[in-house]
């Protein structure tokens, strides 16, 4: 294998950075020959499975963002909250496409994409911003929850953003049942509406998917207020409100599919210490991580993947999962953003398997990263986010 020289790597993982919103995607992965800048470090933890599973990702790359907040663009009159979410998508690197649903027309209510329409994406991200119930049940209709739910039997992923859909459509609160959306589908036992208006502050919940990240929430609203629901998860919180243990956002595991349900919009969330655009990525990336399938009888690996690591944003410490169809000589190495090589985390002989490495970057600074795998004839590189 030829070695470019240490520029050449320098600026090709620069046009990397660039080119970050295509990362996500298989078909414009770079690969780059490696080039040794520093000493390998320290040996990492090292896991390898007694019988190598087959891995099948659930890569978040196709999203369909659906525009149901009743704006002057959708043909209503309440206030334009898209530009909120297509600029934390952007932002994250990110591509989607649009769906704006229907509110010149409002009795009855118009109803979002179909089912056959979602399945054509990976992720569905659905926002209604400050509307409530006005026109009747505007926030989702009983056609969009059976839409929803058989877009979702089939695998798909959910990010709901609706402050006011649990009192639009579920006016009493209190506890859910089985047969209800919220409680099928979202994984919400319970809700006190109306709970935070709106909070102060939002907290990644610890062990979700936005742990390690915090927010100062502010109301965009002029004639409304941004209403929070407290909610009691099945499965697990995402964001907790005002330094407390009170969930206001919720995601959850559904086995064949993936749901992340905020009461506390998009919308709400102001760039700090932490940018929205991570708290957006980082759902995404743990739907993408929730994603992955294990076989439960052992089987041969057929074929190399270097998956999304996880936590991603992380800190300090994230996971970094392979696996091998052949025996090769593995070189795992880490890469900051000007080029530089800040560790290496495998270089050596490797049988064929599933492998994870947990690595911890507690003495590097935040920032974006890049890891590359290199085996034999595969080459394949990745970006991730250390947040501190």
């Amino acid at each position: 294998m030829s070695k470019t020289t240490t520029a050449n790597l320098v600026c090709l993982l620069a046009v990397l950075l660039v080119m970050s919103p295509l990362l996500a995607s298989d078909q414009y992965r770079s690969h780059l020959n490696t080039t040794r800048l520093v000493n390998p470090g320290p040996a990492q933890t090292i896991h390898r499975s007694a019988t190598p599973p087959v891995q099948l990702p659930m890569q978040i790359e196709t999203i369909l963002l659906v525009d149901d907040d009743g704006g002057p663009n959708n043909g209503g009159t309440y206030l334009d909250i898209q530009s909120y979410f297509a600029n934390a998508l952007t932002g994250a690197g990110h591509t989607y496409d649009d769906f704006v649903v229907d509110w010149s027309i409002t009795s009855p209510p118009q109803d979002g994409p179909t089912a056959t329409e979602m399945a054509e994406y990976d992720c569905v991200i659905w926002f209604t911003g400050e509307t409530w119930g006005y026109y009747g049940v505007d926030v989702l209709t009983a056609v969009d929850e059976t839409n929803l739910a058989t877009y979702l039997d089939g695998g798909g992923t959910l990010f709901l953003n609706a402050q006011d859909y649990l009192y639009a459509s579920y006016p009493s609160a209190g506890p859910f049942s089985a047969g209800q959306f919220p409680y099928d589908y979202l994984g919400i036992s319970s809700a006190s509406q109306d709970a935070f208006d709106p909070p102060v502050t939002v907290q990644g919940a610890a062990g979700g998917y936005a742990e390690g990240l915090s927010y100062t929430c502010l109301n965009p609203y002029p004639s409304a207020t941004l209403w929070s629901d407290q909610l009691t998860p099945m499965d697990h919180a995402l964001l907790n409100a005002d330094g407390g243990s009170n969930a206001c956002a919720a995601q959850y595991d559904g086995t064949t599919f993936y749901t992340a349900f905020s009461t506390c919009g998009v919308e709400g969330l102001v760039d700090g210490t932490h940018l929205v655009s991570a708290y957006v990525d980082a759902v995404l990336t743990g739907f993408g991580e929730a994603g992955v399938i294990l076989s439960e009888e052992p089987t041969v690996v057929t074929g190399y993947l270097l998956d999304q690591n996880f936590p991603n944003p992380f800190n300090p410490t994230t996971d970094i999962k392979y696996q091998l169809p052949a025996s090769g000589i593995v070189t795992l190495t880490v890469y900051n953003a000007m080029g530089q090589e800040v560790a290496t985390l495998i270089d050596q002989n490797q049988n064929p398997g599933a492998y994870r490495v947990s690595w911890n970057a507690n003495n590097l600074p935040t920032g974006i990263y890049f890891y590359q795998l290199q085996v034999n004839d595969f080459q394949d590189v990745r970006r991730m986010m250390l947040l501190k």
